[in-house]
């Protein structure tokens, strides 16, 4: 996830629920990215003023009005909700609070944007900031059916941030009481604590196995041998980690099972240019040349879904 105000590639059709066009919605949205990325290619007095900051303040708030569900939806993949589009200019708007020469007017007016815009959403007896899930439910549900409740069914999740892909399998796939999940995260910030919380929640804790460190480290940990039906790839988005992670995690994958990696249309779901971003599809790509004669691809759009050959 980029920590920059990005979303999805603009849209060419209709409006959204509100009544306000996705496309002005996108035009908006990719101004402020652009207006952002200025800020933080020149972070100096004389670019990041008072002015400048409380012009992109007042327009961010009235974007936030105008945003529904649908319309954000209808940015693209990479702001597949609402609270993806909230969790940006959050994480935007702390950057700038963290400049020392804004005025206290200026800081109170981004703190009070942070307090009227909370981190977290409460869903049923979860909490997230994201929702990154969304857009690849409808895909899970297609390739994984045939594995509904099924017993013994071993998945691993590298990258788990808040819980919410990792619940969704528990509460859709990972059905039968059999049945276990290992999530391999840093777990090394606030999100650490919102994971534990959620998966407690689900009332399925010990069906949950956390390893906790750098997937290039835990997963060396592991025995090589493939237990695993499912393996879900969304650590680390650079490119080497990416192919690290598969080429470690791929040892560990049953034959006929399933590799799902995340974000591979990342680099094309961008409304501002920002330089030196991640491009995980390049890891992607590399591990997916290399064991073509051991896989066959079952999806290729934002995510890639694989098939270990037997």
């Amino acid at each position: 996830m980029n920590a920059s105000v990005i979303a999805g590639r603009p849209p060419s059709s209709s409006s959204g629920p509100s009544g306000a066009e996705p496309s002005n919605i996108a035009t908006r949205v990719s101004a402020l990215a652009e207006r952002f990325k200025e800020f933080r290619t020149s972070p100096r007095p004389e670019v990041v003023t008072d002015t400048a900051v409380q012009r992109w303040l007042l327009e961010l708030d009235e974007l936030g009005k105008l945003v529904t569900e649908g319309s954000a939806a209808d940015l693209g993949p990479h702001a597949a909700s609402v609270d993806n589009l909230k969790l940006a200019a959050r994480t935007a708007t702390e950057k700038l609070l963290q400049l020392p020469w804004l005025s206290a007017e200026t800081q109170r007016g981004l703190q009070g944007y942070l307090e009227r815009n909370p981190a977290y959403r409460q869903i049923g007896p979860y909490r997230f900031s994201s929702d990154w899930m969304s857009k690849c439910e409808a895909d899970w549900r297609n390739v994984l059916t045939p594995w509904v409740n099924r017993p013994e069914l071993k998945a691993l999740e590298i990258g788990s941030f808040e819980g919410r892909s990792a619940i969704w399998l528990l509460e859709n796939v990972l059905t039968h009481p059999e049945s276990r999940i290992v999530c391999a995260d840093l777990f090394d910030g606030p999100y650490a604590k919102v994971f534990d919380e959620n998966i407690a929640a689900t009332g399925q804790a010990h069906r949950v196995e956390k390893l906790v460190g750098p997937s290039g480290h835990v997963l060396r940990r592991l025995p090589p041998e493939p237990v695993f039906d499912f393996i879900y790839v969304d650590g680390s988005h650079r490119p080497f980690d990416v192919l690290e992670d598969a080429v470690l995690s791929w040892r560990l994958l049953r034959p006929n099972g399933l590799m799902v990696f995340d974000d591979y249309g990342m680099a094309g779901a961008q409304l501002a240019a920002f330089a030196n971003i991640d491009r995980p599809d390049i890891g992607i790509d590399a591990f997916l040349s290399a064991a073509a004669h051991q896989l066959e691809v079952v999806l290729k759009g934002f995510q890639i879904i694989v098939r270990k050959k037997t």
